[in-house]
């Protein structure tokens, strides 16, 4: 069980996208910094819908996008913590960011 963590944005990188080849279906992401922009996109929404996907709170509230995020419909979105960061890195066998 893997966490992926992506913190770049999908329009100017590939992180996301090659994360997306590679990931399992136990294995879960987190969106920080920049990729948190991905989950405003519906067709990146819809390939994250299968997994487990983590936000970090103080990258959401810095882009001022609380609202949007909790009217997801698509996506289940945990919104986290950097010591719940933490825990799930420690739950996680293996951390990978992209």
């Amino acid at each position: 069980m893997i966490l992926h963590h992506i913190q770049t944005s999908a329009t100017s990188d590939n992180a996301l996208s090659t994360c997306l080849r590679y990931i399992q279906a136990a294995d879960s992401i987190l969106l920080a910094d920049d990729a948190i922009n991905a989950l405003l996109y519906q067709h990146l929404r819809q390939q994250l819908m299968q997994y487990q996907v983590f936000v970090l709170q103080d990258d959401v509230q810095a882009r001022g996008l609380q609202e949007k995020i909790d009217s997801l419909s698509q996506v289940q979105v945990t919104i986290i913590d950097y010591n719940e960061f933490v825990a799930q890195s420690l739950q996680h066998s293996k951390v990978i960011t992209w």
